[in-house]
């Protein structure tokens, strides 16, 4: 073991092939089953790497120094070692590949990843994970996904800006730059110029830098790596960022930071303090279309989000609106704003090629109208299982319940135990079509969502006014 510690110095040396082979010689020992993996984790009372969190928190943390001297230096190296890390995640792509997958595997446990939360190094990740020419950012998706697994260092995310430069008259995708994403692995913005080395781009009107909220360049990434061609190398950017998913699923779980995916923001990147309109839609409505992705990562990480927000019933009204539907917003009664329409993203999955009678067609989302002989029911087991989860919890309103019933629910779950072989998912389903099929009392149809607010239906010469919009009263 001694021999391997040894290997630390090297991490930090000028001479790339030395750090990339002492990396290589450690990497092995990184992952959770190997024997010698206590070689990098310090214990919990280990000060952290530098002075503040990317969240603005001190990060000193467990005892103080006087106080702990037992294991205090085998503890400095582990630290160090861990900072070399970092800085090796910007180093030459082969070099940065290896750094990244060590502190993937270490990183599941909290005494590691309390190590990575510091300012530069979360605005650094962010940056480079959301930018288009990064070819490692599968892997520092997957770093980010392990940070926020702790629910302690959520924050440290949520909270967190990340320099912009807009670039909105360039004619190169994406027309802005992230500067701090800078890496031996990537490259910059044709079109950007750095100010402190010459004059502006003025012919792509280059704006001065702003800061832009981590979690929106996250979820514009996540978009652009769903696009066509990313996965041959021919798409918006060069990695496809699956495991954001998680992260989003991650975030979603708390209350306070569940609400920064359902907040109405307008479209990227112009700041949230842009002048509201109705393009803006909250940042849950760019991941729940993907519960049919042909990855299970990213189908599991948008139904977790859509799940997590079911069991809020401050969430219900953004979960249950439909298209033309409204929803009050809590910090702005006056206005109201789109929502997110889970229901045919949910209920899609559960779906087969099974035809449906005419009166029961209309009454399905018209995206599940008509759907191919070809359409395959989610093959998954604990994807199906989290899809009736989240219509159970939709159920638990009696508007909810309503919006199951109107909108075609019962159908497809009827046609869905039908076929279904798990004997859990079975139970669920005819827990659900029990609740959808029950007959509702004075009590039951009490507890109503009034945030969602419905849009009144209009003849074709009617003008279409906000005015129309009245609360839903079933």
């Amino acid at each position: 073991m001694a021999s391997l510690t040894e290997l630390f110095q090297f991490l930090d040396s000028p001479n790339p092939s030395a750090r990339h082979l002492a990396l290589q010689n450690l990497l092995g020992h990184t992952p959770k089953s190997s024997p010698n993996r206590k070689i990098f984790v310090p214990s919990s009372f280990a000060p952290t790497t530098s002075g503040q969190t990317a969240n603005g928190a001190g990060t000193n943390g467990g005892l103080l120094p006087e106080k702990r001297k037992v294991g205090q230096e085998e503890d400095e190296l582990k630290v160090k070692a861990l900072k070399d890390l970092m800085v090796l995640c910007r180093d030459q792509a082969a070099i940065a590949h290896d750094a990244l997958s060590a502190l993937i595997n270490l990183s599941d446990t909290l005494a590691v990843a309390r190590h990575l939360v510091d300012a530069e190094f979360m605005i650094w990740i962010v940056s480079y994970t959301s930018y288009t020419t990064s070819p490692l950012s599968p892997l520092t998706s997957m770093l980010l996904s392990n940070i926020t697994s702790h629910t302690s260092l959520v924050s440290s995310l949520t909270n967190l800006t990340i320099p912009l430069v807009p670039l909105p008259k360039s004619k190169h995708f994406p027309p802005y730059f992230l500067p701090a994403s800078a890496s031996s692995s990537s490259t910059i913005h044709p079109d950007f110029r750095d100010p402190s080395y010459g004059p502006v781009n003025a012919e792509v009107g280059q704006e001065d830098e702003r800061d832009i909220e981590a979690i929106r360049a996250l979820v514009q990434a996540f978009e652009d790596g769903a696009a066509e061609g990313v996965t041959e190398g021919k798409g918006k950017r060069k990695g496809d960022c699956h495991f954001l998913a998680s992260v989003f699923a991650n975030i979603s779980m708390a209350p306070a930071t569940r609400q920064l995916l359902l907040v109405p923001r307008p479209p990227f990147p112009q700041p949230s303090s842009a002048e509201p309109s109705e393009e803006d839609e909250p940042l849950l409505s760019k991941i729940v279309v993907f519960t049919e992705h042909s990855d299970t990562i990213r189908r599991g990480g948008a139904l977790g989000c859509i799940k997590n927000c079911a069991m809020d019933r401050g969430s219900m009204g953004w979960l249950l609106a439909s298209e033309h539907d409204r929803v009050r917003l809590p910090s702005d009664p006056t206005r109201k704003v789109k929502g997110v329409d889970v229901l045919p993203w949910v209920l899609s999955p559960l779906m087969g090629p099974e035809e449906y009678d005419d009166d029961e067609m209309e009454k399905l989302p018209p995206t599940l109208q008509f759907l191919p002989p070809t359409k395959e029911r989610e093959r998954d087991t604990v994807l199906r299982m989290m899809c009736i989860e989240i219509l159970l919890l939709l159920s638990t309103t009696f508007t909810g319940r309503e919006a199951l019933r109107n909108r075609g629910a019962y159908y497809v779950v009827r046609e869905a135990h039908k076929v279904e072989k798990d004997q859990q998912i079975i139970n669920s389903i005819e827990r659900l079509v029990g609740l959808l099929q029950r007959d509702e009392g004075h009590d039951t149809k009490a507890d109503q969502v009034e945030e969602l607010v419905k849009v009144a239906p209009k003849e074709e010469d009617e003008e279409d006014e906000e005015d129309d919009m009245d609360v839903v009263e079933v």
